[in-house]
């Protein structure tokens, strides 16, 4: 079936959308992001600057880039020796790798329970209800406190 118009369109062909017509919007010339949102240079809050290197506790900062390597260790070893394991059937260095990671893993934690008794003093070394007492026995648990 053929169009029967000259101009190629058939006879239940609607006219030609113009949103501009139907919805009478016209889009701007130009985008403007500051007419939109602002000039974020003057109107977003002002961020508080990091401290320097110098104005940081230096027991802190070793103790943040010891921890940072040490994971960094830990993480490609443990991973690195179970993909030598797994992949490639690489027993003796895999194991040595995974060794390595949980090595630096172990470390890592050490080294952070480390500093946060050095840091907190006595108030982590207190017992809680839970801990068992040095003679064996587990302490009683509270009496307001319903035992499933």
């Amino acid at each position: 079936m053929a169009p029967d118009r000259r101009d190629g369109r058939w006879p239940n062909e609607p006219d030609e959308f113009d949103p501009v017509e139907q919805f009478e919007f016209d889009e701007p010339d130009e985008f403007s992001p500051e007419k939109r949102w602002g000039n974020p240079e003057h109107d977003l809050p002002n961020v508080p600057e990091a401290p320097q290197g110098d104005e940081i506790d230096a027991e802190l900062q070793r103790t943040f880039w010891a921890s940072v390597v040490l994971a960094n260790v830990a993480l490609g070893g443990l991973s690195l020796g179970l993909m030598l394991i797994y992949f490639r059937g690489q027993w003796t260095v895999g194991l040595g790798a995974f060794g390595v990671g949980a090595f630096a893993l172990a470390r890592t934690y050490l080294y952070y329970r480390q500093y946060t008794r050095e840091r907190l003093g006595d108030e982590e070394t207190a017992p809680s209800a839970n801990d068992e007492r040095d003679d064996g026995t587990e302490s009683e648990p509270d009496a307001d406190r319903p035992t499933s």
